[in-house]
């Protein structure tokens, strides 16, 4: 599949086509899901899609039900996505029933081609061949204007779903991301963690290993020198966390001081190295007064890891890995534990 910059009309076609090539009923769902596939408006639909399309694979409605459901239900859940989403489908319906009614006036234009060539088979004056021309000419200018029609109307309908799916992507990106700090919110990192699991359930070869990482003694950065320095705290800690990690790599504000990275491919050895890497240089970290230049503090963290393991829950390896944390606490702090 090319990644070249498609028009909305293009997308439109190439959906259609796709959906009666792999004889899919045309659902506002299944839709959604290929108009984003060729739009590549949405990157995990798009590396989803690809091993089939780009394998020759067939699509079927429950694979594409399957993955609307994984990477564009989700959204939906928040009130004003949920709308987005909802019109999305209206306009998507509405193309349907577009396409459902020009069926009628598409078979009576063949009905009427049909009938001037029996009525031609069987008589060929003159006078029939000129009445058979103005009728076709009639029928044909008819369907033309009924198919100019419809790609307008289908036209104005792509362009505004892809002006509703960059509101979706811009509200998404808002309900998914700490404000704060700026990086993926506790939402959208279980979201993450989901898919995950679900890759290394489908993909025994798959692995991936979970950090869990508490600011250590926030509540005096907070109570000594005021939430304002805490807030900075919280920032600085996010973009190191950030500058730490790589490729689909995912560090995230798990809530409050905690933080929470998901590391894919790593064992437990090598999200270990990466835990130590990231306490060592968030150890060598000074709070200092802009303009004065005076030393307020050292940021510390503790960090629990564990490696993700067959059977594991979301919920059950956060617990490891966050148990592992707190025998990093209950040990001095600033240090890093493994869950064996």
């Amino acid at each position: 599949m090319s990644h070249k910059i498609i028009s909305a009309d293009d997308c439109a076609h190439m959906t259609w086509k796709a959906l009666e090539d792999n004889a899919v009923t045309a659902t506002p769902e299944h839709y959604a899901l290929l108009f984003a596939y060729f739009s590549r408006s949405n990157t995990e639909v798009t590396n989803r899609l690809d091993e089939y399309m780009n394998g020759g694979k067939a699509l079927s409605a429950e694979l594409l039900s399957a993955i609307h459901k994984d990477y564009l239900a989700e959204s939906a859940e928040a009130d004003v996505v949920r709308s987005g989403s909802n019109e999305i489908v209206q306009v998507a319906q509405q193309m349907v029933d577009e396409v459902s009614a020009s069926q009628g006036p598409r078979a009576a234009y063949g009905d009427a081609l049909e009938h001037w060539a029996s009525q031609l088979n069987e008589r060929t004056t003159v006078q029939d061949l000129l009445k058979a021309m103005t009728a076709l000419s009639l029928e044909t200018r008819k369907a033309s204007e009924r198919n100019r029609a419809l790609e307008q109307k289908l036209s104005a309908s792509t362009q505004r779903i892809c002006k509703l799916q960059q509101t979706l992507v811009e509200v998404k990106q808002e309900v998914t991301t700490c404000p704060l700090t700026g990086i993926p919110n506790r939402k959208a990192f279980e979201a993450k963690l989901r898919r995950a699991i679900a890759q290394a359930k489908s993909d025994l070869s798959s692995r991936f290993c979970l950090l869990m990482l508490d600011v250590d003694h926030f509540k005096r950065f907070n109570d000594t020198y005021g939430h304002r320095t805490g807030d900075h705290v919280l920032r600085l800690v996010a973009r190191l966390l950030s500058d730490n990690i790589k490729g689909k790599d995912t560090a995230a504000r798990y809530g409050g001081e905690e933080f929470a990275i998901l590391l894919e491919g790593a064992d437990l050895r090598a999200g270990m190295a990466v835990a130590s890497g990231i306490c060592e240089r968030i150890g060598n970290q000074r709070l200092v007064k802009r303009g004065t230049g005076e030393q307020i503090g050292q940021i510390t963290m503790s960090i629990g890891v564990a490696e993700h393991r067959l059977g594991d829950t979301g919920s059950s390896i956060v617990e490891r890995a966050d148990n592992a944390l707190y025998e990093a606490k209950r040990t001095g702090r600033s240090r890093v534990c493994a869950h064996a």
